[in-house]
């Protein structure tokens, strides 16, 4: 340990930073030499932020000195716990926009109503940036789009047009461009590369790309019902420079809708059909066999007798990133390059939402979707990566002789009830718009309920969720503390109530509690009689009204023996409030004396001295900080400002009543909640690692038209 120790700080600063957050924080207990050490370096602070952030270092280049990311980082995690942006910015569409939208990067893309083209508007990360929009064209109907920006500067276009030789046909096809000229991307062995000839003009399109797999589901929505066709779902896998197909599997209608990225050779689908999240292992290459059946698979809840699950979509931001890529080249650096960090892909947390539906039958199924249920439910993406290392490393291996049957193939499933609950955290979202995917980025989740596009209503807080499980446990003790806190402040204040009554009014609350006891021990003798004589007249039970026409024997009551009952009676209701401050030491008190008026300010002198230490801590930030707790006199809205931060660290239950599960659904992943203290009228909110979208769309037409940035860093 000497040896260690006498190593110039600059090497053992090297050596500590190597170390986890945990670790580099218990070294700091080891001694002083290490603790000075760990202080005063600017890399192993911006190393222990990073961890406890759940965020990485980008790997790029910066034009930030390290001390200047540490400054940067601790404002954005201080903006965020807070809900207080840096600054927001209003920006209109200005083209009339399609229903296709997509948001990463720093960059929010929307379709054209024309279909041909997109917009995207580069998000400002200053109050002072000027507002760009910018357009990719590809002159082909855009069926959608996926993103890659951060690890190959790309954005793949899907788009269909007629085939030539049969118009009836629809030729599905990707355009991989390059995000910061526009243009096909340079890396792209060709511009267009088309998929397959469909037949079915309105298909629904999912697309991720991780290292150099691009994955393209292509499904069809419930209206193509109406005309019989049932056409399968389709998932095909890509090398995205090459064009090469190497991969390809069918499913039933409406089997798959979504997609996630594991890590770069690892996809998880969620099959709609089967109620599991299967997880398929991509081959490396086009010459590698690709898999007949999925590696794994999980269960979700059991759904209850005649209820189907209707829709499975899911998003996970931001994706993780290949083992082999390169800082991708671009003419001209973007500024989402400089950006010194980002989320970790293995913490980031996956969102499912989830629409159940009765069972459809009959000539009119489309009648149903107005009896179905959305529930959320988020999960970590380590989490799943955890459960694959489990199932793999208690897998026994064996040996088929003959081709298996799909049954054998197929893997049998792990039951929700071993890896769903501690897992997962689920919401009931009927009230909640889950139209918009793009709600997580990170550890983050952004809500906001449907009430708030009532622009005649006063609108809803929009609310951020965060999962990240150090801060939890970090708000989560505070939150405790200060219940425990409370409830020694409240203890001690009753206490000194009593006691202040105790020795103010002595011979008063002696008279009052004589007076009390003496009236229930009445009653309590009008109870013994009732029990003991049923032939008797029927006589109050147990804590009724004194009935005073009973004769009582009151020898062995000494203390008001002979008293009159009526003085009694009118004593008791003239000193009620004495009552209440005897039985509730805690609630205001009145005048007990009619010749003072001390008294009525009692409980405000306590107030006051108890919370004279918190006053001089009150302020702006006090609202929205659990570090700085407001004081003060009015302490109901003190309590009310702290409601907006929040912590679910406990199991909760959704489905309670067993509508459309088989049995309630349990959940238990802890998180944090954080609610703006303005309310909002948006149609939907979306989130991106550094800012909070706020959407507005028209009445007319249901299409975006504007939306408000809030930038936290």
């Amino acid at each position: 340990m000497a040896n260690l120790l006498a190593l110039p700080d600059e090497i053992l600063s090297q050596i500590l930073s190597a170390l986890s957050a945990v670790e580099i924080l218990q070294s700091q207990l080891i001694c002083f030499k290490l603790n000075s050490v760990i202080k005063s370096s600017t890399e192993i602070q911006y190393l222990i932020a990073l961890q406890i952030a759940g965020l990485e270092d980008n790997g790029r280049r910066s034009i930030l000195s390290q001390a200047e990311r540490l400054e940067r980082l601790q404002r954005g995690q201080l903006a965020w716990r807070q809900w207080k942006p840096q600054f927001t910015q209003k920006i209109e569409v200005k083209q009339p926009a399609s229903p296709i939208y997509d948001l990463s990067g720093g960059a929010y893309f929307l379709g054209r109503e024309s279909m041909l083209d997109l917009d995207f508007a580069v998000l400002p990360d200053s109050k002072d940036d000027v507002k760009e929009w910018r357009s990719i064209s590809v002159k082909e109907t855009v069926l959608d789009v996926g993103l890659c920006m951060d690890e190959h500067d790309l954005v793949v276009v899907v788009t269909r047009k007629p085939v030539a030789s049969q118009p009836s046909l629809l030729d599905i096809a990707l355009h991989p461009m390059q995000y910061s000229t526009g243009q096909p991307h340079p890396l792209a062995l060709h511009p267009r590369i088309s998929v397959f000839k469909d037949q079915h003009p309105h298909p629904a399109v999912g697309l991720e790309i991780v290292g150099e797999n691009l994955v393209l589901i292509v499904s069809h929505r419930p209206d193509e019902m109406a005309y019989g066709a049932r056409p399968e779902d389709r998932v095909l896998v890509y090398e995205w420079r090459t064009g090469v197909l190497k991969m390809s599997l069918a499913a039933p209608y409406r089997s798959y809708s979504g997609l996630i990225f594991l890590d770069e050779h690892t996809l998880m689908l969620p099959n709609t059909k089967r109620g599991i999240l299967e997880v398929w292992v991509l081959p490396r290459s086009p010459t590698e066999p690709s898999p007949s059946a999925p590696m794994c698979a999980l269960e979700l809840p059991l759904l209850a007798p005649g209820r189907s699950f209707a829709e499975l979509s899911c998003r996970s931001e931001p994706n993780p990133i290949g083992e082999r890529s390169p800082t991708p080249h671009t003419p001209k650096p973007t500024k989402r390059q400089h950006r010194p960090y980002r989320a970790n892909t293995e913490d980031a947390i996956i969102v499912f939402n989830v629409r159940i539906q009765p069972v459809q039958t009959g000539p009119h199924p489309l009648l149903v979707v107005g009896f179905s249920h959305t529930y959320t439910f988020f999960v970590h993406r380590k989490s799943i990566l955890r459960i694959l290392h489990e199932q793999k490393r208690d897998e026994k291996p064996h040996i088929d002789i003959d081709f298996p049957s799909n049954s054998v193939l197929f893997p049998k499933p792990v039951p929700w009830e071993q890896w769903g609950p501690k897992a997962t955290r689920w919401i009931e979202t009927d009230d909640i718009p889950t139209r918009w995917i793009t709600t997580t980025s990170g550890q983050r989740a952004v809500l906001i309920s449907s009430a708030a596009a009532n622009q005649q209503g006063s609108g809803s807080p929009i609310v951020i969720m965060d999962f990240n499980e150090t801060r939890v446990k970090k708000i989560g003790h505070e939150l405790a503390q200060k219940q425990r806190k409370e409830r020694e402040k409240e203890e001690r204040r009753r206490k000194l109530v009593a006691s202040r009554l105790e020795r103010e009014h002595a011979e008063l609350v002696q008279k009052f509690r004589e007076c009390k006891e003496w009236v229930e021990r009445i009653e309590n003798q009008l109870g013994d009689i009732k029990a003991a004589s049923s032939s008797e007249p029927t006589l109050a039970p147990r804590g009724a009204t004194l009935d005073l026409s009973l004769p009582l024997e009151l020898d062995d009551w000494p203390p008001l023996n002979g008293a009159d009952i009526e003085l009694v009676k009118s004593f008791l209701e003239q000193h009620s409030d004495l009552g209440e401050q005897i039985e509730n030491p805690t609630s205001p008190l009145q005048e007990v004396d009619q010749d003072t008026n001390t008294n009525g300010l009692l409980l405000d002198d306590l107030s006051d001295s108890l919370d004279s230490d918190q006053e001089s801590n009150s302020g702006d930030d006090a609202e929205i900080s659990l570090e700085s707790p407001s004081g003060g006199a009015d302490r109901q809205n003190a309590k009310a400002r702290y409601a907006r931060v929040w912590c679910l660290a406990t199991s909760q239950v959704v489905d309670r009543a067993g509508v459309c599960f088989h049995s309630p659904v349990v959940s238990e992943l802890a998180c944090l909640g954080y609610t703006s203290k303005k309310q909002y009228h948006f149609d939907g909110v979306l989130i991106d690692d550094e800012r909070i979208l706020g959407v507005t769309t028209s009445s007319a037409d249901d299409r975006i038209k504007r939306f408000e940035v809030f930038y936290f860093g």
